[in-house]
């Protein structure tokens, strides 16, 4: 028994599921958001603020949605990234110009604020667990606090995370790649003023990234070695403060305070099929990648803008997702080469491939067509650019 028809189906409330939800508005279709945690603000501001790095195609995305509006205030221009390796010659050093940053560092909890106020509440069904699915037929068996619900959907979008259920439903496998190291996230604060600059470098055993933030902050990830990651979420934050002081150097001056500290195992995950009869995958449920050039969230939102352009412009028929694979394929496919390139030429102990590296960054901060083309992947101008990057409204192709 159907107790809901509705023309698409998202599972899965996070930044991804959220942001398309709000970009298939006004394109005349019935919407329902699914999610296993209550749809609630989840503003908490506090040092410990967690944030994203949101390149520029991004922050053009979220301009034409009506988000931006909401978050520009609490964004932090990238204005320079130096990229390095310890104990290595060469940088790489990219400047934005004036009036278009490299990028912007925004806390997560400024977006989820703007997109709760802007999504209707009434398109919302949380908490809610989905517990089956048949492909064959579009059933969607949710389970609620007050009991179960079926749903037939003409279009199912996964945008459940990397640990997809709707993608063990649908019998969907994924390749994974675990990398040997954990992430270690945290901000940090500076006795002097960081300058909308960013930094990657390149340490023996994975990267370790510094994003400027509001009020003298940086937003740390730092990738190391599971056994180090345990001794380094074990130390006093002076001695922590010291060890990334030591990996890191003094480009920014003295580290003065660390806040709450957290660690997770970094992986590749990648669904190799994207898209099985009316059901597809977005973000981090069909590609996630490591943090290292801090691309995944970007080529997310890059999935739920090109989806979106799709649907306006071909309906919910069956050649329209197999339009959206083949233009999303390029963009992912260099997006992850570049995450899991960096991260095998760096961790590489390969005798003579330092020198090689070294020489690799001289010549990317030396040859501008290397270096613009390095930048133009980076802020999310790689690829087939789906239209609201150009800034075209989705609802002009209706």
């Amino acid at each position: 028994m159907i107790n809901k028809e509705i023309d698409i189906l998202i599972v899965g409330g996070g930044l991804t599921g959220a942001t398309l939800m709000l970009a298939l508005r006004g394109l005349g279709f019935s919407t329902l958001l699914v999610d296993v945690h209550p749809f609630a603000d989840k503003v908490k501001p506090d040092f410990d603020a967690r944030s994203l790095a949101l390149s520029p195609a991004s922050q053009r995305i979220l301009n034409m949605l009506g988000v931006w509006e909401h978050l520009q205030a609490h964004a932090t221009p990238i204005e320079f990234i130096h990229v390095s390796e310890q104990n290595h010659f060469g940088v790489s050093r990219l400047q934005g110009e004036a009036g278009a940053p490299l990028g912007y560092v925004v806390e997560m909890q400024y977006i989820n604020r703007a997109l709760q106020q802007l999504l209707d509440p009434q398109h919302i069904l949380a908490p809610a667990t989905v517990c089956a699915v048949d492909p064959a037929t579009q059933a969607v068996t949710v389970t609620t606090e007050t009991g179960e619900v079926q749903i037939s959907a003409r279009l199912i979008v996964a945008a459940d995370g990397a640990n997809s259920a709707i993608r063990r439903f649908c019998a969907l496998s994924a390749q994974t790649k675990m990398y040997v190291q954990q992430a270690i996230v945290a901000n940090i604060g500076l006795k002097k003023p960081h300058e909308g600059r960013a930094y990657e470098r390149f340490t023996a055993h994975g990267p370790l990234a510094l994003l400027p933030m509001q009020e003298n902050r940086m937003s740390l990830v730092w990738a190391v070695p599971p056994n180090e990651a345990e001794q380094l979420m074990t130390l006093s934050d002076a001695d922590f403060l010291g060890n990334l002081q030591q990996a890191f150097g003094y480009r920014l001056g003295r580290f003065n305070k660390v806040g709450k500290r957290t660690s997770f195992p970094l992986q590749q995950v990648l669904m190799p099929q994207q898209a099985k009869g009316q059901i597809v995958f977005v973000g981090n449920a069909a590609h996630t990648l490591h943090p290292v050039a801090g691309q995944g969230f970007n080529l997310g939102l890059r999935d739920v803008a090109t989806l979106a352009q799709c649907i306006a412009k071909h309906g919910l028929n069956g050649d329209m997702l197999e339009n959206y694979v083949r233009l999303r394929a390029h963009d992912q496919k260099m997006i992850m080469r570049l995450t899991d390139g960096l991260i095998s030429v760096f961790t590489s102990r390969v005798p003579g491939l330092g020198l090689a590296r070294g020489l690799g960054l001289v010549a990317l901060d030396n040859i501008p067509a290397l270096k613009n083309l390095l930048a133009r992947y980076a802020r999310g101008f790689g690829g087939v650019i789906p239209d609201l990057v150009c800034e075209i409204a989705l609802a002009e192709n209706k």
